[in-house]
């Protein structure tokens, strides 16, 4: 049999091989294993050549032998010495019996003679062997063996079988491990306590949720900006930490958070909107909390009834108007019912009533007039806490009264009539609202600033034409449509002042030069020039007289030397004023000499109209009463067509006998005196 190991020839009977040590597996010849005849096959190879053993190897084997026997009894007595010696003086060796006989053996082999060393490591001869009846293998080189193998070679299979048994172990405890770590709550859990970065978000928050139920809240807190760092935008994270903070104490922190999930982030999620009511609520906002409460109710569906009932438990009873919404015919006066305990504000503006409103004292009646009206309420309770706001839009729209009648139609009388005025609706229900009419006589619109109608004085009219217009006020204030009534009395009607036919004797205004007067009345007792802002006209110097009767004035058209009369101002009764009027003469005689329409009193002091041509206002009669008392008569004409330029004649009266004191005659531009 040969060794597989090292190729040498050994007996089949040997267990291990004399030279390498090796387990030698039992091979057995065909015949003793009662195989069929094969034919021998002789093999052909390149073994190890074994030297023949001379002296010097048998001297080898013999110091090899001596030195185990020396190592056997170096420790037979060193077991006779202390554990603690024999530990001390094994580490200052560093050596086991076996690599001192090595050692020894090594030391001794470099004694050997050249030559056989020579002859032992060149040595390539070959060798026919014979191997045992198995199949046919290759012909291969074997290795050459060393010189002096090792006494004893320990096969490494089982420590590898072992090693990898212990890797195997190992493996599946590593998978489980990171299966148990990455997938599973527990595992993630804990990495996010180590603070690992592969930790999931959700780990993050679910370890901040238990820190936070454990009232480790500063942790709980870290843990979950972790979190948020990771999702800004995580909802849960958000809730926990806005919980977290309001435990300690962070309420700022926690309505930021609330007031971004509900603006922007999740507003449709109800559990920030309960905390930040609360908040509200113990924070005394309850305004705030109410306005909450309301957007709740629309932003959260699932949860709108539950915020439906919180809003009506907390939110106090509202006030309620005496009148509901709604159009009117007529004005109205609208109250307002305040709850118990509560203050109300209103507005009839539009506005907020809790900013702008002004507080409803009971009882207070806001009258609405015709128009569109819309009135605001909201009740207060002594907290703070604000009702709901009602709101109410009125719109009074009031009917146009009929237009009043009159008892005589337009048309021509020969007799002047005395015409009465009535309301002029058919139904008298809507006439007993009329409660004034008011009219003129001179042909002007009649408005509630006119001659005030009593029915007990019906209005006379004079002779000549006169114009009646009329309208009529009901108790709500509304004017009515207006009557125009055209009447035309047969009769001598005296002329309307006229500046080109009416004037002092043998004086005309804009004509009568200076010279010509003072020889008819004598030279002033001074004449001087007036300032420019008197003068007639802005480049015509004008000139007073002064006499101990008046004055006059003269304005220089060309010639300064003899300027011609625009003004005369005069007490003196010896002067003669158009239609033989004069100083001294009576109001009523004055008035009779002119147009008198007999228009009624326009206030309770006695000024009324007396004429005015076609209600242009430029050709007119007046009687009015002066801011000292007295009373004067005007009579105006317009000199040119343009209407630019008036002649006035007026009659002052005095004041205790009512007859004419002093007559003023003068021609102005309109605009200067």
């Amino acid at each position: 049999m040969i060794c597989p190991n090292c190729g040498r020839e050994i007996s089949d009977s040997v267990i291990r091989c004399p030279g390498c040590s090796a387990r030698i597996h039992g091979f057995r010849r065909r015949s003793e294993v009662n195989l069929p005849e094969q034919p021998e096959i002789r093999v052909r190879r390149r073994v190890q050549p074994v030297p023949a053993r001379t002296r010097a190897d048998n001297e080898v084997a013999a110091d090899y032998s001596e030195a185990r026997a020396d190592a056997a009894r170096v420790r037979s007595m060193q077991g006779k010495k202390s554990g603690a010696r024999e530990k001390t003086e094994r580490k200052a060796r560093l050596e086991t019996p076996d690599e001192a006989a090595k050692r020894q053996i090594e030391a001794r082999r470099h004694q050997m003679p050249a030559e056989l060393q020579h002859a032992r490591e060149n040595s390539n001869e070959l060798r026919y062997v014979r191997r045992p009846g198995r199949p046919v293998k290759k012909k291969v080189d074997a290795k050459p063996a060393v010189s002096n193998p090792p006494l004893v070679r320990k096969s490494h299979k089982r420590l590898l079988f072992a090693v990898r048994i212990v890797l195997l172990i190992l493996f599946f405890i590593l998978a489980y491990g990171s299966y148990m770590l990455f997938f599973t709550e527990d595992g993630q859990r804990l990495m996010a306590e180590w603070g690992w970065s592969v930790a999931r978000t959700d780990a993050y928050i679910t370890l901040g949720k238990q820190l936070m139920e454990a009232s480790y809240d500063e942790r709980a807190a870290e843990v979950l900006e972790i979190a948020l760092e990771r999702e800004p935008r995580n909802v849960d994270a958000l809730l926990y930490l806005a919980q977290v903070y309001t435990k300690l104490n962070r309420e700022d922190d926690a309505v930021k958070i609330y007031e971004s999930l509900i603006h922007d982030i999740a507003p449709q999620h109800p559990s920030a909107y309960r905390a930040l009511i609360g908040i509200y609520q113990k924070r005394g906002y309850h305004s705030e909390a109410l306005d909450l409460m309301k957007l709740a109710s629309q932003q959260t569906l699932e949860s709108s009834q539950e915020f439906d009932i919180m809003l009506r438990s907390y939110t106090p009873r509202p006030p309620m108007f005496s009148h509901p919404e709604g159009r009117y015919n007529e004005e109205i006066d609208v109250t307002i019912s305040i709850p118990e305990g509560e203050i109300v504000y209103y507005t009839t503006d539009g506005t907020d009533p809790s900013e702008s409103g002004q507080i409803y004292t009971a009882g207070t009646k806001i009258h609405l007039k015709e128009g569109k009206l819309t009135v605001k309420a909201i009740g207060f309770t002594e907290n703070g806490m604000p009702s709901e706001q009602i709101v109410a839009n009125y719109t009074v729209i009031i009917p146009t009264p009929a237009a009043p009648k009159s008892n005589y139609a337009s048309g021509t009388y020969k007799n002047a009539p005395k015409v009465s005025l009535r309301p002029g609706d058919e139904d008298e229900k809507k006439n007993r609202q009329i409660v004034a009419i008011y009219y003129t006589l001179d042909g002007r619109q009649a408005t509630p600033e006119s001659t005030l109608y009593n029915p007990d004085e019906p209005i006379q009219l004079p002779v000549g034409d006169s114009v009646l217009r009329a309208v009529s006020v009901d108790k709500n204030g509304k004017v009515s449509y207006e009557m125009k009534v055209t009447y035309k009395v047969q009769g001598n009607l005296k002329r309307m002042f006229n500046s080109d036919n009416d004037s002092f004797k043998n004086m005309t205004l804009y004509k009568t030069t200076y010279s010509t007067f003072t020889r008819a009345w004598g030279a002033p007792l001074s004449y001087e020039t007036l300032p420019e802002d008197r003068w007639y006209d802005a480049k015509m110097e004008t000139f007073e007289a002064v006499y101990d009767w008046g004055t006059a004035w003269f304005a220089a058209k060309t010639d300064t030397k003899n300027p011609v009369l625009v003004r005369l101002d005069t007490s003196n009764g010896r002067m003669t004023a158009p239609r033989s009027t004069s100083v001294g003469m009576s109001a009523s005689q004055i008035m009779e000499k002119f147009r008198d329409l007999g228009h009624p009193a326009l206030d309770e002091y006695g000024n009324r109209l007396l004429y005015n041509w076609n209600s242009a206002g430029v050709q007119f009669g007046t009687y009015r009463r002066e801011a000292d008392g007295t009373y004067v008569i005007h009579y105006y004409d317009p000199v040119d067509e343009k209407q630019t330029i008036f002649v006035e004649l007026s009659y002052y009266l005095d004041e205790d006998m009512g007859t004419v004191n002093r007559i003023v005659w003068r021609r102005y531009e309109a605009g200067r005196l």
